[in-house]
């Protein structure tokens, strides 16, 4: 009797588990786009659970080392970032990259123009 009454526990403790993991959650709210060389470009998502994020704007040249592209951690269950497009940027379309944890994370691009 006991290790059923064990057993229903873990499950259900499994079943919580796995539904706090299902809400986890980072969307995006918005994202500058187009945008030009020499300007700036901010990025703006929800993040459920709360959860330090880190964001990454790929180039053809390789990862952005910009100002403003570092780890943060969402308020009121939002998280910005605002950083300077370089002046030698090539045009195109290029990636961006959210990870916030076990919340998940966010795949997008925006346009330089």
């Amino acid at each position: 009797m006991r290790f059923r009454g064990f057993l229903a526990l873990a499950v259900v403790a499994t079943s919580l588990a796995v539904a706090s993991s299902a809400d986890a959650r980072v969307r995006l709210v918005s994202v500058s786009s187009p945008t030009y060389p020499g300007a700036y470009a901010r990025l703006t998502a929800t993040v459920l659970p709360a959860r330090t994020c880190s964001i990454t704007v790929w180039y053809k040249s390789g990862p952005s080392h910009a100002q403003g592209l570092y780890p943060k951690r969402p308020s009121g269950g939002r998280v910005s970032w605002t950083w300077k497009v370089g002046t030698n940027t090539t045009p195109g379309r290029w990636a961006i990259t959210v990870s916030c944890g076990s919340a998940g994370s966010l795949r997008t691009s925006f346009v330089v123009r």
